[in-house]
């Protein structure tokens, strides 16, 4: 008797146990989950960097004429040598320090070389974004066609890059001038 008495005291519990077990391995899992979730929490702080920048003006005719304008970066190729130009800079492969250009509301003007020669020029936009420029330099050695492409003016900068054959060598070169 005292076998069959422990053996229902063994299924009884059993019973038990097999019924709160879906609610214990809930419970389990619950806690489990919480716990692993505060466990794995991590905080970021993202810092915002994006600057809003106005939108680009179009270069007109009136800010063009409005000053001369001299290099502020230049880097590019010349009969197969580099050029590369920073205003103020030391590593410089050439000086362009005194160079500057004045522009016209009728369409000529003056290019001012680095040894304070004095040439002329016509120029003009060739097409309605004005983002197209060619300017024709009256060189002692001739006339020389020079063609700005991908005008943008932005932050007082005019920004372009320039393509010519000047003194029978090409040259293609990204600048950057400001007001002088």
């Amino acid at each position: 008797m005292k076998k069959l008495f422990g053996s229902i005291i063994l299924c009884t519990m059993l019973k038990q146990f097999l019924f709160l077990s879906p609610v214990m391995a809930t419970l389990a899992f619950l806690l489990t989950f919480q716990v692993g979730v505060m466990l794995c929490t991590k905080t970021e702080t993202i810092i915002d960097t994006v600057t809003l920048k106005e939108r680009d003006t179009l270069l007109t005719a009136a800010i063009l004429t409005a000053n001369s304008w001299k290099p502020l970066e230049m880097r590019g190729l010349t009969n197969n040598t580099y050029v590369y130009y920073v205003r103020g800079g030391t590593n410089n492969t050439q000086s362009f320090d005194n160079e500057y250009m004045t522009f016209n509301a009728n369409g000529t003007g003056t290019y001012h070389d680095n040894a304070g020669g004095n040439t002329s020029f016509t120029w003009n936009f060739t097409d309605a974004s004005n983002k197209k420029l060619v300017w024709i330099w009256n060189n002692p050695t001739g006339t020389i066609t020079v063609n700005w492409e991908n005008i943008n003016y932005d932050d007082g900068a005019i920004r372009y890059t320039e393509y010519a054959n000047q003194f029978g060598f090409n040259t293609l070169v990204s600048e950057i001038r400001i007001p002088k």
